[in-house]
């Protein structure tokens, strides 16, 4: 899997970022010259100006292979976007992106906010999400969950034997659970699961994966995510500002337009 490299902080990119999205609009002109406009709603594009500082002679060469690899904008690789949800449908739960083994979702159930939209398991199972991204990245799982039952958790997986887990207490109170990733692996699945024991429901709010060792503060998300397979970089050289030994610096630019994958 060719995939944008995390740096040594496992992190994807340095803040500030930049990030534009792009539509389109057809234009149909007529003899008299007039013209009818139409947003086209099977395209859009968007764009990320990744500017990085003092980066080591790895961290800039890892870019580097991407960016041989890939023969410039040639070939397409996976972008996580830094800062944002990995899950897709994050308090949705009823949605297909979630599969439900041995549970029942009910949504509208009140959250950690004052809202209503939590979602309470039932049964004696699991809901999860399966990831196609580099399981040996760094990831930080996060979710809100409140029961009174024990032997409820919060678990991530590389698809295989490699499992990291959080248990939720039984206090019956809402609690953000976390947990962090770092895998020797060469698995290019990520699995984000919640168990439920069964004997007692399971309120959940929130569910987030974030690609750094950290979570960061929740964002919801619907039906696109952070993780934009078919990415490319959007220029035909790779521009490094050599500021001294081992100091590597340039902006990365790269786009998405998910119509033309």
């Amino acid at each position: 899997m060719l995939a944008f490299p995390q740096l040594s902080s496992g992190a994807v990119g340095q803040f500030p970022l930049r990030r534009v999205t792009g539509y389109r609009t057809l234009v149909n002109r007529m003899g008299d010259a007039s013209e009818v406009r139409l947003t086209d709603l099977d395209y859009f594009e968007r764009r990320w100006e990744l500017p990085v500082e003092g980066l080591t002679d790895a961290e800039w060469q890892a870019i580097q292979d991407l960016f041989t690899a890939t023969e410039g904008r040639y070939r397409s690789f996976l972008f996580l976007e830094p800062g944002e949800n990995l899950l897709e449908w994050s308090e949705k739960f009823s949605e297909t992106a979630w599969v439900k083994s041995g549970v029942s979702v009910v949504e509208g159930i009140g959250d950690p906010f004052g809202g209503t939209s939590a979602s309470q398991l039932t049964g004696a199972g699991t809901l999860s999400q399966s990831l196609s991204i580099p399981a040996w990245f760094r990831y930080a799982a996060s979710v809100w969950a409140r029961t009174t039952q024990a032997g409820a958790s919060l678990e991530v997986s590389d698809g295989a034997a490699l499992q990291q887990s959080v248990a939720f207490d039984s206090s019956g109170q809402w609690r953000r659970y976390r947990l962090a990733t770092a895998w020797a692996t060469t698995s290019e699945t990520v699995v984000f699961r919640v168990a439920a024991p069964g004997g007692g429901a399971v309120d959940i709010y929130g569910a987030q994966l974030d690609p750094q060792p950290m979570a960061s503060d929740y964002k919801k998300t619907l039906d696109q995510s952070g993780v934009h397979p078919g990415a490319r970089f959007s220029s035909d050289t790779l521009g490094d500002r050599f500021t001294g030994p081992g100091q590597h610096s340039g902006v990365i630019q790269v786009t998405w337009t998910p119509s033309q994958t």
